[in-house]
């Protein structure tokens, strides 16, 4: 019977992990079973009373605890391991170390699978907690990485990254129907490989529509990121429990991923230039 104790715990507890891990697997950010949560700028004005009567336990899922189970688990253990002490053959009795060994990987065991749904507890409360901050963002600035946007009557700020040393670097709009919009960028402008820019669509001629942007360089660089500031219209929580995506006004829904910075560049103290593009830092 040497060792009978631990093998059926270990077992016993592997069994226990396998159905935590698909417990854990199948817990929801959100609990709405009918659409994905869609916290909008409509809806911030009321967050508050919102927030005071929606029950907790839709918004975040309490995870499963283990107690009972482990508990029975560590009872069955002892039960065994006393079996085994009493029922030793007199004449070879085990080695008194083995014993001490099965109680401390009982010990390494049960600590380890402590550890294991403290983790998955705290993945759960992680990601509900940034449910939450997200909900926050709706009516704030952000910039986002993007290679399209939506044209309207305001101006267009962002920034693009070179990763080489050019003189000279334009902007490129190009619409559904193939028609090409460029703007040159102040390379004056330039700090550590970026150049900033706060554009009026108006001033070069094009029309509201959406559009999609490039970046050419004389140096030949290519897919040169372009970050675009706009609003935080509403944040959609998909039910699969995948990336959050925001609507950002001027650009349309994004993964939360794609967010560069929070805030936007401060142009204000630019003096111009040659051209509207001269908005820099």
């Amino acid at each position: 019977m040497n060792g009978l104790a631990l093998r059926t715990y270990l077992q016993h507890q592997g069994k226990m992990a396998s159905t935590q891990q698909a417990v854990v697997a199948a817990t929801p950010v959100a609990s709405d079973e009918q659409s994905p949560t869609l916290l909008g700028a409509d809806d911030s004005t009321d967050s508050s009373n919102t927030t005071n009567t929606t029950d907790n336990s839709d918004v975040s899922p309490t995870p499963t605890t283990t107690t009972n189970t482990d508990s029975a688990s560590t009872d069955l253990f002892l039960t065994l391991f006393v079996a085994e002490i009493e029922n030793q053959d007199p004449t070879n009795p085990t080695d008194p170390t083995e014993y001490i060994s099965q109680l401390g990987t009982m010990a390494m065991v049960t600590m380890g699978e402590a550890e294991c749904v403290s983790m998955n507890t705290n993945a759960i409360l992680m990601s509900n907690i940034q449910v939450m901050a997200l909900g926050k963002m709706v009516g704030e600035d952000i910039m986002v990485q993007t290679t399209s946007l939506s044209v309207g009557t305001g101006d267009i700020q962002g920034r693009i990254s070179l990763d080489d040393t050019c003189s000279s670097a334009t902007l490129h709009f190009t619409d559904t129907a193939g028609d090409d919009y460029s703007v040159d960028l102040d390379m004056s402008s330039e700090t550590n490989g970026q150049i900033n820019f706060d554009i009026d669509p108006a001033d070069y001629g094009i029309p509201p529509g959406d559009y999609s942007i490039s970046v050419v360089t004389d140096t030949g660089e290519e897919e040169v990121p372009i970050e675009v500031a706009g609003e935080v219209k509403d944040v959609r929580i998909p039910l699969d429990g995948s990336t959050p995506m925001l609507e950002i006004d001027g650009i349309g829904e994004v993964p939360f991923t794609a967010i560069s910075q929070f805030g936007i560049p401060d142009t204000s103290a630019n003096d111009g230039g040659d051209t509207p593009a001269d908005d820099v830092i």
